[in-house]
């Protein structure tokens, strides 16, 4: 992808594959931040219903919120990880620093269902990056089954979305 350089638009779609592992998902990641003119990204990782996933973990999730840190002019981010286990704080916490960055986007899509590791820490720093994104029109949260995650998480989303208005 990083060879493509005016590409605008990617959206790749892995459900079900489960033989893709951090490896991959970070080489995704990582052609993201060389993508200048990239306004929409959707990537699909999700695992198939009763699948498990434990080769998708921060690693490869670490370097797609790098990747979105690069591409400031996003305006739509759909990102699936259902069903991936090991993903956890340090991925998503990665990815809302990669969106804070982003000033233009309206839409945002983040599927992280049945990501048992994923707590406190990390959806509170993703409610910290929703209070800087004021052009926000649509938001579509997806943690169930998170284990991890408690009041103080979900508190900061809670204030991030009325930062925002």
């Amino acid at each position: 992808l990083g060879s493509l350089k005016n590409l605008a638009d990617v959206h790749l779609d892995f459900t079900g594959c489960h033989s893709v592992g951090d490896a991959g998902v970070k080489a995704v990641g990582d052609s993201l931040g060389s993508l200048r003119n990239l306004t929409s990204v959707h990537l699909n990782f999700s695992k198939t219903l009763g699948a498990r996933c434990q080769a998708v973990g921060d690693v490869g999730v670490e370097a797609v919120g790098q990747g979105l840190r690069s591409s400031t002019n996003l305006a739509q981010v759909h990102l699936n990880f259902y069903g991936c286990h090991a993903v956890g704080d340090a991925g998503v916490t990665a990815v809302s620093e990669g969106l804070g960055l982003s000033k233009n986007l309206t839409t945002l899509s983040l599927n992280f269902h049945s990501c048992h590791a994923v707590g406190d820490l990390g959806v509170k720093a993703l409610g910290e990056s929703l209070g800087s994104l004021q052009k926000l029109t649509s938001v579509d949260l997806e943690f169930h089954r998170c284990h991890a995650l408690g009041d103080l998480g979900v508190n900061a989303v809670g204030e991030g979305l009325r930062s925002s208005m």
